[in-house]
């Protein structure tokens, strides 16, 4: 572990933030209701902030492990930073839109961390990172299940947002739930009980758990889980056979559940406990806003209208639930058709490196192969779900996105390159740009959000809902 001057161990303070962020925030607000609004979505705002700012803080001071990567890439790389420059200087609100381009390059500092990490001590990352999902979803559970046994006991309503209260909406508790059901199998797929009733109780557990997913009626949550089954299975086979039966199993076990839990018991006591949920009946207006990126990607092609641009030409939504339209109408068709290059060389190479014919060739022990087909399945199902809901929006999303990237990284080249200690120049000046940068442009907010009376961050663009902050309107 590196250590600064102080004999203060940034990298626990870091592991430390991010633990909390995945395993306390979903349900509990950390920051104190005298600093801040009771939003968890600002409160989990400032955590991903403060997070990325240690992670930033560690690269400049420390170094970071180079990615290695071919020059074409690094070309790429360094195009897609002066696009993305040139936008933002262009955007509607500069600064603004050079909050989200910083954070997203914190972010992908925080992929080469968690990569790290992975290689430097791989067995105790991912126990505890199992541990905090585990625990984030016993206080959902807990919450959820106190919510209906009162809720049928006194015939009271359950309705959104009672009785899951730690997201703005309930698609963002239904992104924070698909980046956790492949990883919270890995236990039951990889590692070894001493007690057979500990095995059963984590069946029990994801049988719960996936009843919630039902709750929150999303019909993009459930095809996006169905299309990364499909193609985990297409690619993996038979190496991903326990784990799709599992997952087969669990959502049939939740379905049958869920009837019981809120037809049935409702029925026999001729009450219902759930008066409504958040199904439409239509998808209208996510057409309506595809429609309205696509006449922006039309007049700012190559540019876009700038990063957070959509708040700022919307009144109604602040994002188009839709990444891949989200990027081309924000950054501008260059700047996406990079990023989308980027992850497709990188999808190949995995593909390449980490297919049923090499693991099987090479005998890849049981916790290997299972944690290839886990983030495999989870990076599938959470890009499907991006393409109808604002993944890459919502705080939360954006750290799982990049920790699963950071995971895939390090166990990709942990059987490719050594873990070399190259302290790359480039790399530690622009971590520090990039932390200053991003301190800069998101300051006004936080100061005004921490002094004002109401305790509310807001940008004040056009549109409502979530996206830096949850804007009130």
């Amino acid at each position: 572990m590196l250590r600064l001057k102080t004999g203060i161990n940034l990298q626990y303070i870091i592991f430390t933030a991010f633990l909390g962020l995945i395993s306390l925030s979903p349900s509990l607000n950390i920051i104190p209701k005298v600093l801040i609004t009771t939003s968890f979505h600002d409160s989990q705002r400032l955590l991903e902030l403060l997070l990325i700012g240690l992670v930033l803080l560690h690269t400049f001071i420390n170094g970071t492990v180079g990615l290695v990567t071919h020059q074409r890439m690094r070309y790429a790389i360094y195009s897609l930073i002066l696009l993305a420059i040139t936008s933002s200087y262009l955007a509607i609100s500069p600064r603004h839109a050079l909050i989200e381009i910083s954070l997203f390059a914190g972010l992908f500092y925080l992929s080469l961390f968690v990569s790290h990490l992975y290689r430097e001590h791989t067995t105790l990352l991912l126990k505890w990172l199992v541990y905090a999902f585990w625990a984030s979803i016993i206080f959902s559970m807990v919450s959820f299940y106190v919510g209906y046994i009162t809720a049928t006991i006194f015939n009271t309503p359950v309705i959104w947002p009672a009785p899951l209260k730690g997201f703005s909406n309930i698609r963002s508790f239904n992104q924070y739930q698909l980046w956790t059901l492949g990883l919270v199998t890995l236990p039951l797929l990889a590692f070894e009980f001493r007690r057979t009733s500990t095995r059963w109780w984590l069946h029990v557990g994801l049988v719960a758990w996936f009843v919630l997913l039902f709750f929150a009626s999303s019909r993009g949550a459930l095809l996006a889980w169905g299309v990364g089954i499909v193609v985990t299975a297409i690619v993996y086979r038979q190496t991903a056979g326990t784990f799709i039966r599992l997952q087969l199993a669990y959502i049939t076990a939740g379905f049958i559940s869920y009837q019981v839990l809120f037809q049935l018991i409702p029925a026999l006591k001729k009450s219902a406990v759930v008066t409504g949920t958040v199904l439409r009946d239509s998808t209208s207006d996510r057409v309506q806003l595809w429609q309205l990126a696509i006449n922006l990607i039309e007049h700012h092609p190559i540019f876009g209208i700038g990063a957070m641009g959509f708040a700022w030409v919307n009144a109604g939504v602040a994002h188009p639930h839709n990444s891949v339209l989200q990027l081309m109408s924000e950054w501008g068709l260059p700047a996406a058709l990079i990023i989308l290059s980027i992850a497709g060389y990188g999808l190949a190479c995995w593909l390449k490196r980490f297919n049923i014919t090499s693991l099987q060739a090479e005998a890849e022990t049981k916790h290997n192969a299972s944690l290839v087909v886990v983030l495999f399945f989870t990076l599938v199902t959470n890009a499907a779900y991006s393409l109808v809901d604002g993944v890459i929006v919502m705080p939360i999303s954006q750290v799982m996105m990049f920790s699963i990237v950071g995971l895939m990284l390090g166990i990709y080249q942990h059987h490719n390159t050594p873990d070399t200690h190259r302290k790359a120049l480039f790399s530690r000046i622009f971590a520090g740009v990039v932390l200053v940068a991003l301190a800069w442009a998101s300051l006004p907010e936080i100061i005004q959000g921490f002094t004002d009376t109401q305790k509310h961050f807001s940008i004040n663009y056009p549109a409502a809902g979530p996206r830096m902050w949850l804007e009130i309107k």
